[in-house]
Parts: C-alpha cells; sequence; structure tokens
C-alpha cells in the first residue's frame, strides 16, 4: 500500500541471481539457464512499464 500511496511503478516478477553462477568474472551477466524463463519475464515487466511511462517521462523533460 506504501508504494502505491507513493505512486510507484513496481515490477512484480523477481530473480535472485548469484555473482558466482550468474556473472562472468563479477560483472558481465551471464545467468544460468534456469533462470532464463524468470529474467525473460522480469525484462518483460520492464520494458511494458518503460513504455507505459514514456508519455510521463517526456511530458517532464
Amino acid at each position: 500500500a506504501v508504494m502505491a500511496y507513493l505512486q510507484v511503478a513496481t515490477v512484480q516478477n523477481q530473480v535472485q541471481l548469484s555473482l558466482m553462477t550468474d556473472f562472468e568474472n563479477f560483472n558481465v551477466f551471464k545467468p544460468a539457464e534456469h533462470h532464463e524463463k524468470s529474467v525473460n519475464a522480469l525484462l518483460d515487466q520492464l520494458v511494458a512499464w518503460a513504455g507505459a511511462l514514456k508519455a510521463l517521462r517526456e511530458k517532464t523533460a
């Protein structure tokens, strides 16, 4: 309820990543194969919110 009151757009999907197994040399994102579906779902939601809020960003720029 607090986040909605603050008018924060939230991404529901979550992925728990590990620096040890999901990043090459601790800086190149290479998620383990079992994360692929959840990472794609998270990014799809993020892209959807970005598109929905584009008009607001342009209005304030």
